[in-house]
Formats: C-alpha cells, structure tokens, sequence
C-alpha cells in the first residue's frame, strides 16, 4: 500500500495538547450541539458547527472539523466560520448515541487516522478525535462536509497518535 500525506499530524497534535492538557481528570458535565432554524420554521441538526464540551474544570472546549481535514478547537464560544444571517440554536447532550460519556472521567486523548483514496492511491489523512472517558471512548471525526460523532465501549479500531 502506497500513501500519500496531505498533511502532517504535528500541528494537530500540539492543539490537542494545547486545549485538552488542562482538562485530563476532569469529569463531562455535558455537550452542545448546534441546530439551524429552517425556512419551514423548525430546528434541525447542523454538525457542521462544533461540538462544545463542557468538563467539571469550568472550562470550555469546542471541537470541529472544518475546510476538509483541518482540525478546529477552541475555549470559548467562537466558531470555525460565520453564521451570520442564520439562526442557530445550541442544545444540551441532543445525541442520545453520547449521552453515556455524561459523568465520565476524561483520560487522554488521540488523533486517528481517517479512510480516504484518491484515484486508487491511500491518502495519510488524521480525521479522528478520539478522548478516553473511562473505558469507553467519545469519537469526534471528519464526516467530509461536517461533524461526525461516535460512542465506542472498546476501542476504536485504527491506526492512533496519543496526544495525551
């Protein structure tokens, strides 16, 4: 198998690093997730939007996958791109598939390699987000043109950078 890398893992690393180094230990309060107004007048999902964790420290982080493969994380309420002219909404542990990470200690966090060819050829391509909460494993991944979210009780199968 031939691979070609599009981008190199290291920045991605060190923003994982950056953001979740002072939340390991913490337990999961909660998450948001964004929902868009739409023309008939009804809210429904939008994960092009990050997905706000909110750990017992009090802090902040946001997570997304935004413009192909380029990982997003913030601590505080900005977002990866504008919204203006669009209501948006943000709801509390929404996605009945992640409620059990609710109450789950944060132990590490890893980068994962997504699945991607291009005219034949395995592209190296670092599309996964995976924290450890306990023993299971809450999975924030690139789902091409938006968020993509997963619940795993074993680990997710895969090739894994830890980041911490």
């Amino acid at each position: 198998m031939q691979l070609t890398a599009i981008a190199m893992p290291d920045s991605k690393i060190s923003q994982i690093r950056s953001h979740f180094s002072a939340v390991i230990g913490a337990k999961l309060l909660q998450y948001e997730t964004a929902e868009l107004l739409l023309d008939d007048g009804t809210w429904d999902a939008w994960p092009d939007l990050p997905i706000r964790l909110y750990p017992d420290t009090g802090t902040l982080i946001a997570v997304s996958w935004s413009q192909f493969d380029d990982l997003w994380i913030a601590t505080d309420f900005s977002l990866p791109f504008s919204v203006e002219g669009q209501s948006i909404r943000w709801v509390k542990n929404s996605i009945e598939g992640l409620n059990a990470a609710i109450g789950a200690t944060i132990r590490s966090v890893m980068l994962g390699r997504g699945e991607m060819s291009i005219e034949g050829r395995d592209i190296e391509i670092w599309t996964r987000l995976v924290i450890q909460l306990d023993e299971s494993w809450l999975e924030v991944f690139n789902a091409l043109d938006e968020n993509g979210y997963d619940f795993h009780t074993q680990r997710p199968s895969g090739t894994f950078i830890p980041c911490i």
